[in-house]
């Protein structure tokens, strides 16, 4: 009950705190700028799995934000919508590996519309979106814990989308277990050279043994022989879309001979799910596509490896990362995408 009363209290301050700073002097606000918090998460009307984006917010700050929420902790793994505006709300919706869904409403804090804040009745959390393309969420606590929150925005014909992950040191290390959260996140972008499947945009990971995130944005090209004769650089690519809700959901994401410095020493993995693959050859469910047999000295080859969907190495350790998402909403692709001349590309390989 005290975290409540707090939480209104904190919320209606920046409520007041908004109405006069952007009152002129043709502007005439209410003295009375409380806002009751318990009502107003209950008239929030948003739904993950039914929410598009406003065509018309597509190069706005407006409209809606996708990504992943987690607790320093890991103890909520988390997909998180931010709605911006796009129906005419403030409110963010985050739903749980574990199926746990929380809300929050929000208000613009600046006169320009590109901050705001966001109050729940289990945590709060600020949001700049000055920069559209690398909008930015702070000071993000939720059952008194300190979370990470990272979004792209999410455009109409070009739909964002997220899987969550975790990742895990090899069982055998003498240096103990070290594990986290390993998660995928695109804008929808296309890539001319892979049929148009939208680019990965980037790698969240967080390692719950010393609470820090990190992140990769800047990608290496690769060659994979398991999908391209003749072989030919692309970047990395992420499609996802969910089985309940998409006829044939389908994931592909491939991301080989990827690097960069996490902490004190460089981290490199191998990521490759293929439904299409899979579709064409149904005895390899399951299995990662990796263009390296991870031998000593390694080989370039295509690899189809059981259960190993990410393999990564770091700092003289080494594991693997699973990715599970039974609850996500579908990435409605592009139409652009040419997913049947993959599936073809496919059939003349094998």
């Amino acid at each position: 009950m005290k975290t409540m009363t707090k939480q209104l209290l904190i919320f209606s301050i920046l409520a007041s705190v908004l109405f006069a700073s952007c009152s002129d002097e043709q502007t005439t606000i209410s003295s009375d700028a409380s806002i009751d918090l318990e009502v107003a998460i209950e008239q929030i009307d948003f739904s993950p799995e039914t929410a598009e984006p406003d065509s018309r917010f597509n190069e706005t700050n407006e409209g809606l934000y996708h990504g992943v929420f987690v607790t320093l902790d890991a103890g909520i793994h988390a997909k998180i919508w931010i709605n911006i505006n796009n129906d005419g709300h403030y409110n963010a919706t985050v739903v749980s590996n574990q199926g746990d869904r929380f809300r929050f409403a929000g208000i613009p804090t600046s006169r320009e519309g590109y901050t705001f804040s966001f109050v729940g009745e289990r945590g709060s959390f600020d949001f700049d979106v000055t920069d559209i393309n690398s909008p930015v969420a702070t000071n993000v606590i939720v059952d008194n814990k300190e979370a990470h929150v990272t979004v792209v925005k999410d455009r109409a014909g070009q739909r964002a989308a997220a899987i969550l992950g975790t990742f895990m040191s090899d069982d055998d290390s003498p240096l103990g277990v070290i594990s986290g959260t390993w998660d995928l996140i695109t804008d929808g972008t296309p890539n001319p050279d892979a049929f148009n499947f939208p680019l990965l945009t980037e790698v969240v990971i967080t390692v719950t043994n010393t609470g820090i995130v990190y992140s990769d944005t800047d990608f290496e090209t690769f060659n994979y022989p398991c999908f391209f004769l003749p072989s030919g650089p692309i970047a990395p690519i992420f499609l996802h879309e969910d089985p309940m809700t998409t006829p044939n959901g389908r994931n592909e994401f491939w991301a080989q001979d990827q690097s960069f410095q996490l902490g004190n020493a460089t981290l490199t993995y191998w990521l490759g799910q293929s439904s299409g693959a899979v579709d064409t050859n149904p005895m390899l469910e399951n299995h990662g596509f990796h263009n390296n047999n991870f031998a000593d000295p390694p080989v370039a080859v295509c690899s189809a490896v059981e259960n190993k969907k990410g393999i990564w190495f770091w700092n003289g350790r080494s594991g693997f990362s699973s990715f599970d998402d039974p609850f996500d909403v579908p990435m409605r692709a592009a139409e652009n995408i040419d997913y049947e001349g993959f599936q073809q590309m496919l059939r003349e390989i094998n």
